[in-house]
């Protein structure tokens, strides 16, 4: 049972993950006020932030799973 638990809170921060990402690089790109560089950094940071939940999901998955 706390496996399944482990499984469904690390596709929800899978889930949390894609949305962090995909919803700035669309600000990104939709906005054209940023500089080329600025535009890097912005993903960057989108990728690192959507990291954390990814990564909180997964160590969840392992520590539920009991293995």
């Amino acid at each position: 049972m706390a496996a399944r638990l482990g499984n469904v809170l690390c596709w929800l921060g899978c889930i949390i993950d894609a949305v962090v990402v995909l919803s700035v690089v669309a600000l990104v790109v939709a906005d054209n006020t940023y500089t080329p560089e600025h535009r890097a950094y912005a993903i960057m940071l989108a990728v690192v932030l959507g990291a954390i939940p990814l990564g909180i999901g997964r160590a969840l998955r392992y520590i539920l799973a009991g293995t």
